[in-house]
């Protein structure tokens, strides 16, 4: 894990160089916050990728190796989550146009919560229904955006 961990920092790192020295002059102006220009957000985004990739690679490279074991066993199995839980962002992706968002929303809120951990099922639906009204309210509603009405027409 302590040689992982320092690979993909290191990665990480090279990949915020490669956007913030090569993408964003080509893209244009990065700007102000008020303004923001073309490479605003590429620029900040390659900023915190990289900050945050060099912080993985000192505490990787500080960490003791008692604490690489327990965070092996500790993880080692949870893989399969991760794998259910990207295969379910691909299937609400499918989805999303047909059902709307609410409903799609609910329903892959409702799942992760479940994924998460062994809660009632009435506690999931009650978090992935506060979930989908916040989050409607929140870019349909406040901002203006528009998103996938359904077969509901909602």
């Amino acid at each position: 894990m302590h040689l992982r961990d320092q690979l993909s920092g290191l990665f990480g790192l090279g990949i915020a160089l490669l956007i913030v020295c090569g993408g964003v002059p080509v893209r244009g102006s990065i700007g102000t916050l008020h303004y923001p220009g073309a490479g605003f957000l590429p620029f900040w985004s390659a900023v915190g990728l990289g900050v945050l990739s060099i912080i993985l690679v000192f505490k990787s490279t500080l960490a003791k190796r008692g604490e690489e074991e327990v965070n092996d066993q500790r993880t080692g199995k949870k893989w399969r989550k991760a794998l259910w839980l990207v295969i379910s962002l691909f299937i609400y992706a499918i989805v999303l146009p047909r059902l709307g968002y609410l409903i799609a929303t609910f329903g892959i809120m409702t799942y992760q919560f479940g994924l998460m951990g062994q809660t009632r099922i009435w506690i999931q639906a009650i978090g992935g229904a506060i979930t989908a009204l916040l989050s409607y309210l929140i870019f349909q509603v406040w901002l203006q955006c528009q998103l996938p009405a359904g077969i509901f027409g909602f």
